[in-house]
């Protein structure tokens, strides 16, 4: 009896289970799904503008550039040089300039000069035409023409007693009677001053650049002619 007390009884495994631990069934992000949708959303909205964009910027991109191109063609900016056309136009004043080659009276041309200089000066006499001043007032084909654009400038001068044009016919330019076809005589604004006809003879048509049209700088004084 004493052995078999002194045996070691074997214990018996359990039975019992062991609880595993719970586990949290995760819940549902019902709320991340969401914004991931409108996320998605929101990008395929962005996507179509920014397309829209880079095209338009492109598009904008290229018709500056045509028109720059098209443009150098009929258009030109001249910057000025020297005093001869004040009080119209005075030095580096920018003027736009159009390409042409249908001249009037009166209007500002940019042109080579003999020296290659571009000049900017108004045109006065027409091919086939007589000019003449005589006491500050200028003849065409002996008819009296205003000069409303100087008219102050002359006024002046009179009052000083000096006569604002000197006196001058076409043809103590050219022997011709009148001026020739394909030429023009043009003077500068400030006449006491002004290198012109009266200086380098008539223009060759040929060397006419185009026509003044606009004033751009300074930006104050900005006109049209």
């Amino acid at each position: 009896m004493e052995k078999e007390s002194k045996r070691i009884r074997k214990k018996k495994p359990s039975t019992t289970r062991k609880k595993r631990p719970s586990q949290k069934v995760p819940a549902k992000k019902t709320g991340n799904k969401k914004r991931q949708h409108h996320n998605k959303k929101t990008k395929r909205k962005k996507q179509p503008v920014k397309n829209y964009l880079k095209e338009l910027i492109v598009a904008i991109s290229l018709s500056v550039v045509l028109i720059l191109v098209i443009s150098s063609f009929f258009l030109t900016i001249v910057t000025v040089h020297g005093f001869s056309m004040i009080p119209t136009l005075r030095e580096k004043d920018q003027v736009l300039v159009q390409k042409t080659t249908d001249f009037k009276r009166f209007d500002l041309v940019t042109f080579k000069s003999g020296n290659g200089n571009t000049q900017i000066r108004r045109i006065i006499g027409l091919p086939e035409e007589k000019i003449a001043y005589t006491d500050d007032t200028l003849f065409v084909n002996d008819q009296p023409v205003d000069e409303k654009f100087i008219m102050d400038e002359i006024n002046e001068s009179q009052r000083n007693g000096k006569n604002y044009t000197e006196d001058f016919t076409n043809r103590t330019l050219t022997s011709a009677v009148a001026i020739p076809k394909g030429y023009y005589l043009v003077l500068g604004d400030n006449r006491p001053y002004a290198t012109d006809s009266r200086h380098y003879g008539l223009i060759v048509q040929e060397n006419v650049i185009g026509k003044v049209t606009m004033q751009l700088l300074p930006f104050g004084e900005m006109k049209s002619f």
